[in-house]
């Protein structure tokens, strides 16, 4: 079939077919040609030590590391900010993911205002952890920041997210718990 500008407006379907069916001829082909040329090995995410010297060269006090199966918790302590960083995924003591997470008590720790909080920031968000029935322990909010790590970034790619973490949970714990002025 000769192609020409009033075949392609008679028969549009047609063409859509046609093209359809070209690509899935040769779409196996180029699938195994790219799956062959793909490197073998998985990336499985930066070192542990990296990333606690990470923290380290933020000025961060950083405990030793804790494992748990696939997960390693690291404490920090930030001034009179403690949080933890928790590694996911880890293989052999790399991890591909890490989520800051930080709990405040205070009179001000509802569902109410932690809604309003979160409606009014992005990337970091919290939730309210309601007390068990019967206990004398408060209600928190707790926030939480995940972040996927990438291959070729390095530990640098730890710096934005580590600002943007301690300016956030900062600014949680004093809407919960506001200080005299």
């Amino acid at each position: 079939m000769r192609l020409s500008a009033g075949n392609l407006a008679m028969k549009p379907t047609a063409l859509i077919a046609a093209a359809l069916l070209a690509v899935s001829l040769t779409a196996p082909a180029a699938l195994a040609q790219e799956t062959a040329a793909a490197p073998t090995g998985r990336w499985t995410g930066l070192p542990v030590a990296e990333i606690t010297g990470r923290l380290t060269a933020a000025g961060l006090t950083v405990s030793e590391p804790q494992s748990a199966g696939d997960r390693v918790y690291l404490r920090v302590d930030d001034g009179p900010l403690r949080w933890v960083l928790t590694l996911f995924s880890c293989t052999d003591g790399r991890c591909p993911d890490v989520q800051f997470t930080a709990a405040f008590t205070g009179p001000q720790a509802n569902e109410a205002v932690i809604g309003r909080w979160n409606g009014e920031r992005r990337f970091v968000k919290a939730f309210y952890a309601a007390p068990e029935e019967g206990s004398n322990v408060p209600g928190q909010a707790v926030a939480q920041y995940d972040v996927l790590l990438t291959e070729g970034g390095g530990a640098a790619q730890l710096d934005d997210p580590i600002q943007v973490w301690r300016s956030l949970a900062i600014d949680l714990g004093r809407t919960v718990s506001p200080q005299p002025q």
